[in-house]
């Protein structure tokens, strides 16, 4: 039970950085003047290349512990609960991604915004849960190696990328375009976002089946090792790989190697999280509760600073006009509330439901008298 906790904790620290990264970045990226956004400047620089390692973090610790999760239940896939629970929750997601993006006075009008159908983080986060559970299921089915059908399908995931890119999928209606090309303001794509995910599932069935290497320095030591290497020399290997077999989406990829620079990045910050939860033996639980509470960060962050339900919100008041100290306090008290809101999370959830159930109880009494006065009429 300790070495469970223990691993646990550590994914949990790894998912409340992503997402307090994420909080920050977000409230940067949105308010900032356009005129303090100098990408020469080191602190601006430093900031964006910290902001973009935050989506590869999170797709990665989505797939790290769901597949964790999967796998602890030990049973086929028919009989497995993490199963039915990541088909539930992989399409709530993607209705979630959906309905953060409606702005009811817009709906009133009758005007629908193409906002509405642009795919965004939870989107893809639902279809890699999918992907995951297809790919265990096909697993069983086939008899072949969890960890081996995950490492193909991430690799193939990055390794289709500009094909999927450079795709006409214009026949296709935009609600879909939007799985698949930025063209029509998609933020997120599945390919090659999902190829995170389930590569970060490769490392929970590793955790899994090898928890102790959790607690010891082979485990993180080889992924900074790995991390560093593909950080540094993942363009010359893809070079190489261009001159021996002559396909050009290796020479593509070295050119634009975003994918598995980020990738030995993720892999860099795993191992410092890791040996951060084994040295850290008073980790706050607050900390952790944050790590847990991601889906509920991201949805409210998503509505205060965007204003997409009622239109009212941090975007309609000062997008792109802060300075760089309103900026700075800004982020730092846009972190505080959440901390705040996750801290007191419990006590809110008990509030509303008791609220629900009364005006729940309410309605349908209220329902039932209307209905005897015009049965009775």
């Amino acid at each position: 039970m300790e070495s469970l906790q223990r691993r646990l904790t550590f994914i949990d620290l790894l998912r409340a950085y992503a997402i307090l990264m994420m909080l920050q970045g977000h409230f940067t990226d949105t308010l900032l003047a356009d005129a303090f956004r100098d990408p020469d400047h080191t602190v601006f620089a430093a900031w964006k290349f910290l902001r973009g390692m935050t989506a590869p973090i999170f797709f990665f610790a989505s797939g790290l512990i769901f597949v964790f999760l999967l796998l602890k239940d030990g049973r086929p896939a028919a009989k497995n609960k993490r199963v039915k629970k990541g088909l539930s929750r992989g399409l709530q997601l993607i209705v979630i991604g959906y309905a953060l993006r409606l702005c009811f006075p817009q709906l009133v009008t009758g005007y629908i915004s193409p906002n509405l159908f642009r795919v965004d983080v939870l989107h893809c986060i639902g279809l890699a849960l999918l992907s995951l559970i297809a790919l265990y299921a096909l697993s069983q089915w086939a008899r072949l190696p969890y960890a081996l059908l995950l490492t193909l399908a991430g690799g193939f995931t990055f390794f289709f990328f500009f094909d999927v890119q450079e795709g006409d999928y214009s026949a296709l209606p935009i609600v879909l375009q939007n799985y698949l090309v930025k063209d029509h303001g998609s933020v997120f794509t599945p390919v090659p976002w999902i190829g995170f995910t389930l590569l970060g599932g490769v490392l929970g069935t590793i955790l899994h089946y090898r928890p102790n290497w959790a607690f010891k320095s082979y485990l993180p030591l080889t992924l900074l090792i790995g991390g560093v290497l593909l950080a540094q020399y993942s363009s010359s290997w893809l070079m190489e790989l261009y001159h021996w077999t002559g396909e050009i989406r290796f020479k593509d990829h070295a050119y634009f190697n975003f994918l598995l620079l980020r990738l030995g990045h993720v892999l860099v910050v795993v191992s410092l999280f890791i040996w951060l939860a084994q040295a850290w033996r008073n980790i706050p639980p607050l900390l952790l509760k944050i790590g847990s509470e991601t889906l509920v960060i991201y949805e409210v962050h998503y509505v205060l600073l965007y204003s997409t339900w009622l239109g009212i919100g941090l975007s309609a008041f000062w997008s792109h006009t802060l300075t760089p100290v309103q900026t700075l306090l800004g982020a730092l008290t846009f972190l505080i509330f959440f901390a705040v809101l996750i801290a007191y999370i419990d006590r809110i959830r008990a509030v509303w439901r008791s609220k629900s159930r009364w005006v729940l109880r309410l309605s349908r009494i209220t329902i039932r008298r209307r209905y005897h006065r015009w049965a009775y009429r």
